[in-house]
């Protein structure tokens, strides 16, 4: 709450009048109290009902405080809904083969984080692995089937053989992966050992972060031949608690699915609180929300049409220019434009939203092209938004400005399907459109064919088709998995070779 702030402060001088409705006299007093004197009257006269005058000054306030826009958080639009990137830092180290979590630490840990990979759909997942040393093991991606083929791969076998702790260089490392703007940001340590220091240096990080940590203050039996090398498979509590203190979120891996409920509550608590943060969004007025507590004292009464009267004065006063309706003492605009949108009325919404994105939105649907695309390109870059944009000239047949957007869509997330989808369709229509071209050229006469000694231009600038080649992310299908059998190394050998030959990341 301490971004609460009035977002009409100047509607508050209609307390005032609640201040004048409160000393107003009361002119509802019995004969008995203009009889007899007042001490005698205050103390033989009992059981006063309380009067609509005495009441009236709260109610007064509560529609004044609702009018001046009581707010503390943005109002996020739809275009950027609570999508987060999440980067795993996952310790590698050969604890983490202790056996105090069946069938052991590590692939425990695998099973859990496919399952909070899967309660996230609308979230990418990337995973840097660490013992001495830092790897980047999977960029940041939706697919849960790519990530689980290295996810699964990897052990504390195949690190390298390096001496100490790599922590720090694996969160910077993660902190690295994320792109420069976009989705929130999340990081999520996995490990059975922190130092005091490491936990110290944590604290002090700005990314938003999180620690899962794995296994109990007794330890667990280690296989062989890891159980004769004296490794210490105890949880130290100390550094773990030091992190809570500090603020840091800290959940504990359990047998069950606590934990990973614990942890995906998080992240999206971490979304919200990223994206309100956000500036050039609006901020959400919340003043309908002391509808409740008036509706509650207007009950009380018997005298409703007064107390109506009463809450609609200062309402009157300090409500909108003299043009508004009485809808906007009551929603927003975007929200009396959300209506007219489920109501089918998209132009009317296109008139009535503030909101950039749904503006373009509600005038695509009513047909205004031209429109929709002012409207998106005002909006905030996202893959979303800018799809639209590149619909929108696409439906003014302006081809090759379509093209432009559906790639810088694709800049920001190569995996958002609809660009990608979009964008196929649109390429293919200029390459059947210039196909054609050059057959009426012919069937005419003209020769495509050019002078070896003369150059010519058949097209002017920027008139061409400009293909980008996008790698789509691995999946699931029979032509990948063929793929994969014909390889000679699995999985984990790729990542073992791509460990020895990587360059250590330095923080």
């Amino acid at each position: 709450m301490s971004d609460f702030h009035f977002l009409y402060p100047w509607r508050l001088l209609g307390l005032l009048l609640c201040v004048v409705l409160w000393f107003l006299p009361n002119p509802r007093l019995s004969g008995w109290h203009r009889l007899m004197d007042k001490p005698l009257a205050a103390g033989l006269l009992t059981g006063k009902a309380r009067h609509l005058l005495r009441v009236a000054p709260i109610i007064c306030a509560c529609a004044v405080i609702g009018q001046a826009g009581p707010s503390w958080q943005r109002d996020v639009p739809p275009a950027l809904a609570l999508h987060s990137d999440v980067m795993i830092v996952l310790d590698q180290r050969p604890a983490m083969y202790a056996r105090d979590l069946a069938p052991d630490r590590n692939q425990r840990m695998q099973q859990k984080i496919m399952a909070l990979m899967r309660s996230q759909p609308a979230s990418r997942f990337g995973l840097v692995t660490w013992s001495g040393s830092a790897h980047l093991t999977v960029p940041l991606t939706r697919d849960p089937d790519f990530f689980a083929l290295y996810l699964q791969a990897q052990s504390p076998a195949i690190m390298p053989n390096h001496s100490g702790s790599a922590l720090r260089q694996a969160v910077t490392l993660a902190e690295h992966s994320f792109p420069p703007q976009g989705a929130a940001r999340n990081i999520i340590v996995i490990t059975d050992d922190l130092s005091q220091q490491e936990a110290d240096w944590l604290s002090q990080r700005h990314t938003p972060l999180q620690v899962w940590a794995v296994g109990s203050e007794r330890g667990g039996d280690l296989p062989a031949p890891w159980n004769s090398r004296g490794i210490d498979t105890r949880l130290k509590v100390a550094p773990f608690l030091a992190l809570r203190d500090a603020s840091i979120s800290v959940t504990l891996a359990d047998s069950g699915n606590d934990d990973i409920h614990a942890i995906g509550d998080q992240i999206h608590s971490s979304a919200v609180t990223q994206q309100h943060s956000r500036q050039g969004l609006r901020w959400k007025d919340s003043g309908y929300l002391l509808i409740i507590p008036l509706l509650a004292m207007v009950l009380i009464f018997r005298h409703q049409l007064l107390v109506v009267a009463l809450v609609a004065l200062p309402l009157t006063l300090h409500s909108a220019p003299a043009s508004a309706r009485w809808m906007d003492w009551w929603l927003t605009a975007d929200q009396q434009g959300e209506m007219a949108f489920n109501n089918g009325s998209y132009r009317q919404a296109a008139r009535r939203y503030q909101d950039p994105l749904w503006q373009g939105i509600a005038s695509y649907y009513a047909g205004d092209y031209p429109r929709a695309a002012a409207s998106f390109a005002r909006a905030p870059a996202s893959p979303q938004s800018l799809t639209w944009l590149a619909n929108s000239y696409a439906k003014q047949k302006a081809w090759q400005k379509a093209l432009t957007e559906y790639d810088r869509a694709l800049s920001l997330d190569p995996e958002y399907r609809p660009a990608w989808s979009n964008r196929e369709r649109v390429a293919w229509i200029l390459i059947a459109l210039r196909q054609k071209e050059r057959e009426r050229q012919q069937a005419q006469g003209k020769t495509m064919d050019y002078d070896p000694d003369g150059i010519r231009k058949d097209l002017h600038h920027q008139q061409g088709v400009r293909q980008k080649v996008w790698r789509q992310s691995a999946s699931s299908t029979p032509q990948l998995e063929q793929w994969y059998d014909s390889l000679a190394l699995s999985p984990a050998d790729l990542l073992s070779t791509l460990y020895r030959n990587d360059t250590p990341e330095t923080p």
